[in-house]
């Protein structure tokens, strides 16, 4: 008998089809910030070491700018994600008072 797998192969492409439609890539924001952060404390504990830590303090510097940055653009895309929302119930709502086929916006 075969050995279980940890991942299915359907649950995987699944995955990967979903990460490969139009906007679906902002499934890995936490994977990222993760990533980020885990390389942010490494980091950190090699300064502490005083292992080249001029090199250190630049790459610190630079991961908490791509933490900040990853923050911004999660803001920034659940602002548009609430205003399609909002501006697409409104829509439709008034759309089906006045007796019309709701419009597409996409």
């Amino acid at each position: 008998p075969a050995p279980p797998l940890l991942f299915t192969i359907p649950a995987t492409m699944t995955f990967i089809q979903d990460l490969l439609k139009p906007g679906g890539g902002i499934a890995l924001i936490p994977f990222i910030r993760g990533t980020i952060a885990t390389l942010l404390v490494l980091v950190i504990l090699m300064g502490i070491a005083d292992i080249a830590r001029i090199h250190m303090v630049v790459l610190a510097s630079l991961s908490i700018g791509l933490l900040m940055s990853i923050s911004w653009f999660e803001k920034a895309w659940n602002d548009v994600q609430s205003s399609r929302g909002e501006s697409s119930s409104s829509s439709s709502a008034a759309a089906t008072a006045a007796g019309k086929e709701p419009e597409k916006t996409d």
